[in-house]
């Protein structure tokens, strides 16, 4: 019989993520700098950090590959509506094609359909799209899946004659 010394390597698990503990701690650095100059209505500022950000993000993905937490992280931080629906859709697609689970990506890109792009019809797609995962959801994910879809149906409710 075969003793193992010490404990066998951890498989490699893809939803975790894909920053080692320095890039976690930049990445955290440069996101909280963009906030800061945000909530201080510092436009210059939170541009130039998010550039910032952008880059620690970049570097990452250099290093680390294409992860979708990258892209939606990226996402939430553009001031765009119509950029981040673009990297949400591109963090979708990524954790679509590794396997990975899509609700999170796809809460946030129906809530900036609904809300920022005014597209109701979309927006409950994105959600419906994901509906299979709702088993596995948060008590406030399911909950925030429950409103996205009853305000999307509310206004495609009050644009049909």
């Amino acid at each position: 019989m075969l003793f193992r010394r010490f404990p066998a390597p951890a498989l490699h698990d893809p939803r975790r993520s894909p920053l080692a503990p320095d890039e976690l701690y930049a990445v955290r650095g440069a996101a909280r700098a963009v906030s800061r100059a945000a909530q201080a209505g510092d436009v210059e500022g939170r541009t130039a950090r998010f550039a910032d950000l952008r880059a620690v993000l970049a570097e990452v993905r250099r290093r680390r590959g294409d992860h979708p937490l990258l892209w939606e992280l990226e996402a939430d931080f553009t001031s765009d509506p119509a950029a981040a629906a673009d990297l949400y859709r591109r963090a979708e697609t990524a954790a679509a094609d590794a396997g990975l689970p899509t609700l999170s990506v796809r809460l946030s890109l129906a809530r900036l359909l609904l809300k920022e792009l005014g597209c109701p019809g979309k927006a409950r797609a994105v959600l419906l799209a994901c509906s299979e995962e709702l088993p596995a959801a948060t008590d406030k994910q399911a909950a925030a899946w429950e409103q996205l879809l009853a305000a999307c149906e509310r206004h495609l409710d009050t644009k049909r004659p």
